[in-house]
């Protein structure tokens, strides 16, 4: 069965139909689901599924949530977390009206992958039985033969018979060679695990080289992080440090993705050889694998992350680390649908923590911790945090040492507990500004709006001015716009020159498109004489979005700007831009003239039948988007690109059409242009001039063109088609405008014959 040609029929069916919208996205829900944006299918999912169930399409239902929860049990690792959803969609397929689908088969692939992810090794032998019975009624026709055949050598990895997994491997391959489906990352990544469990690491590190240099799943980051620790654990393995350590993926990638646990056991590796570079640092990332897992509810993964982490922990004598992941894998064991030797394991390393030696003694007086610590020079955070510890059991009312106690856990990724701590001492004592301060910054980091609310609630009486500002910071961290006037505004009846309150709410309305409130509070802040800089910017992006051109000369002559004499808007040369603006969650770049400080009119043409944007005066904010190249030579051709806020005049100008075929000739193309200039209409080239058109009739090659042309916004698309068939009918070869020919409801097949003909 192939699956893909299911999909094209259902998406040129719902073309056909006018059903556009739902085809769009039976491409763009599997595009970002398996490029890494899994948070874009997500978002698109409730959409997709009302249209599905509006069609009365229940095949496509099963569609969509599998691209949704794939990548979440395949790619994150989520175990319980998914198993709800897994579950019912797996449930949902094979019903009598959805068994026949063939994305159905695919959701046995999701459950045992999700079932992996909750105890790989206790459910080994039950992932075996289910992919034997799928495997026994497919057959390598079916672009699901290779995924449930690669769930097959997983569950067999996960059985302790990584040796058996590679015998299966030898058995499928000639099956999936038949149709090119062993040419995929879904088959070498698990043959390399299957490797790597074999103990075969020279060989496993070969399969993963040959995915890079194939460029298999080069467009997903998630998964391309995952091989790299992988291949950092196995370089490890091989004793090739200098390698592993010149290749370690970064800490920022561990937070974007999620860390592993094949980096923590790399890691392990790495540093019996290298002690001194086990530092907090370390700690960090083996203890963010352990919550990424906890998190994710994959219970087995969690108590094998959990071993090299607290392993790492007692070899630098980091007693608080080890614990407190200790602490937070407890009760994964009783979930455990197997123990196969996991409380064993988990007491070794109990009495391994437990052997540590006591903490040491203060070096000073509790009262004089804090300035130690802040006077040391190359500080170990989990050290510190050790004899912080100790001087809050000493203090417990001393505001210092409970600040640097949490800021050591945060360094050592520990804001769960740094927040409890901090919560612990409010609850104890006064609230003291410094606290105060800290507990808002980790609320922040965490988004906890609970907790946030708790704080302002705490302090409301005492301070309601910090209370309002908490409360407004939050509200701008997470993007709540309207939120934050709703508390800025009264914290400025109680502190009318209040800077920060004013500075947060203009901030916010400017995100909201409040052009009326920003400039009237900037311009309170102005008159009460802040330095020219970038309230005045600011201001100007409000004053030129209202059209208040006196305004805007004002503030600019404030800022140094000269401007032409006159008044009204400004409509000047200071020289190109780029803007960038988004389309239908699209993101679009544009040349432009800048007309004055922050307004710009775009030059340039949209893409084929995208909303036109030539001639628009827009808006920008005048933050660069970019930075300018370091090299001179690229420095003095950058042009440099900001963001569009508004646009002030729409294009008078309609949709851009895209005309292609053999280049009629220098003369013949002139006179059609010039034909185009005189109806008023725009154009532009954008072949290059090696562009080649080959003719599968005569089998010659030509010089070929294409170019974008655009008429006025009251043009209808069939005046076009006409204009263009009229204008072009001498030519010697057609030329072919299929999309203009759609919305024009003309030949369509005539102009799809044209691009099969011309392989344009």
């Amino acid at each position: 069965m192939d699956i893909w040609k299911w999909v094209f029929d259902t998406h040129r069916d719902l073309e056909e139909a006018g059903n556009y919208r739902l085809a769009e996205l039976i491409n763009e829900i599997p595009t970002n689901a398996s490029r890494g944006r899994l948070e874009l299918a997500q978002a698109a999912l409730p959409e997709a599924l009302a249209a599905a169930r509006a069609a009365r399409l229940p095949w496509l239902e099963v569609y969509f949530r599998h691209w949704t929860i794939n990548p979440r049990v395949c790619t994150r690792r989520e175990g319980e977390a998914a198993l709800k959803d897994t579950v019912s969609l797996f449930e949902f397929a094979h019903r009598p009206e959805t068994i026949n689908c063939p994305q159905s088969v695919c959701t046995t692939q999701d459950i045992a992958c999700c079932y992996a992810n909750v105890d790989g090794a206790g459910y080994a032998n039950e992932r075996i039985s289910v992919c034997k019975e799928t495997l026994a009624r497919i057959d390598s026709s079916w672009g699901c033969f290779r995924c449930i055949s690669s769930e097959m050598m997983n569950a067999l990895v996960d059985a302790a018979k990584p040796e058996e997994a590679l015998a299966f491997a030898d058995q499928q391959l000639p099956l999936l060679q038949e149709t090119g489906a062993d040419q995929s990352v879904d088959w070498f990544e698990p043959l390399a695990q299957a490797q790597f469990a074999a103990g075969r690491f020279e060989t496993s590190l070969a399969t993963l080289d040959y995915i890079e240099e194939q460029g298999f799943d080069s467009d997903n980051p998630p998964k391309h992080y995952a091989r790299s620790c992988m291949r950092f654990r196995l370089l490890a393995l091989l004793g090739r440090s200098e390698e592993a350590w010149a290749m370690m993926p970064p800490e920022e990638k561990g937070r974007e993705f999620g860390e592993c646990l094949d980096l923590s056991a790399g890691l392990e590796v790495l540093l019996q050889s290298a002690p001194g570079r086990n530092d907090y640092q370390v700690g960090r990332r083996t203890a963010a694998a352990v919550r990424r897992y906890s998190d994710s509810g994959s219970h087995r993964l969690t108590l094998d992350a959990l071993v090299p982490h607290v392993r790492l922990a007692v070899a630098r004598g980091a007693r608080w680390s080890a614990i407190q992941m200790l602490e937070l894998a407890r009760p994964h064991l009783a979930k455990l649908k197997q123990p196969l030797g996991a409380p064993e394991a988990f007491a070794e390393l109990e009495a391994m923590v437990a052997a540590l030696p006591p903490v040491r003694e203060l070096p000073v007086p509790a009262g004089e911790l804090a300035e130690y610590i802040q006077q040391g020079e190359d500080r170990d955070a989990e050290q510190d945090l050790e004899l912080l510890l100790a001087g809050v059991a000493s203090l417990p009312s001393d505001a210092g040492l409970a600040v640097l106690a949490s800021r050591a856990m945060r360094a050592c990724g520990g804001t769960d507990a740094a927040r409890a701590h901090l919560w612990s001492f409010l609850r104890a004592n006064v609230p003291a500004d410094a606290v105060v301060e800290e507990l808002e910054s980790v609320l922040g980091e965490a988004r906890d709006e609970a907790g946030i609310q708790a704080l302002a609630g705490v302090i409301r009486v005492s301070d309601p001015i910090r209370a309002y500002l908490c409360l407004a910071r939050f509200a701008l961290l997470t993007e709540r716009w309207n939120e934050v006037g709703r508390h800025a505004k009264p914290l400025l009846e109680l502190e009318p020159d209040n800077v920060e309150a004013r500075s947060l709410w203009s901030f916010a309305a400017m995100r909201e498109g409040d052009y009326e409130q920003v400039l009237t509070l900037l311009d309170q802040l102005i008159a009460e004489g802040i330095a020219p800089g970038n309230g005045h910017w600011e201001a100007i992006v409000a004053a030129s979005a209202l059209g208040r051109w006196d305004r805007v000369r004002a503030l600019g002559a404030a800022l140094g700007m000269e401007f032409e004499a006159g008044e009204g808007p400004i409509e000047e040369k200071w020289g190109v831009v780029r803007v960038q603006y988004e389309d239908d969650g699209e993101v679009n770049e544009r040349y432009a003239h800048r007309t004055g400080p922050v307004t710009a009119r775009i030059v340039s043409l949209s893409g084929s039948r995208r909303r036109q944007t030539i001639g628009q005066l827009v808006v920008f904010h005048p933050q660069p988007l970019e930075d300018v190249p370091g090299d001179e030579a690229e420095a003095s051709q950058f042009v440099q690109l900001y963001k569009v806020v508004k646009v002030l005049e729409q294009s008078r100008f309609g949709t851009s059409y895209l005309v292609d075929g053999i280049h009629p000739g220098e003369g013949v193309l002139n006179t059609l242009t010039g034909e185009l200039a005189a109806r008023g209409w725009k154009w532009v080239v954008h072949s290059e001039k090696d562009y080649q058109v080959f003719d599968t009739q005569t089998e010659i090659q030509h010089p070929g063109v294409y170019f974008l042309v655009a008429a006025p916004v009251d043009t209808a698309a069939a005046a076009i088609d006409e204009t263009l068939r009229e204008l072009t009918a001498g030519f010697d070869h057609p030329m072919c405008w299929t999309g203009l020919a759609e919305d024009a409801g003309s030949n369509v097949s005539y102009h799809e014959a044209l691009m099969e003909r011309y392989e344009l």
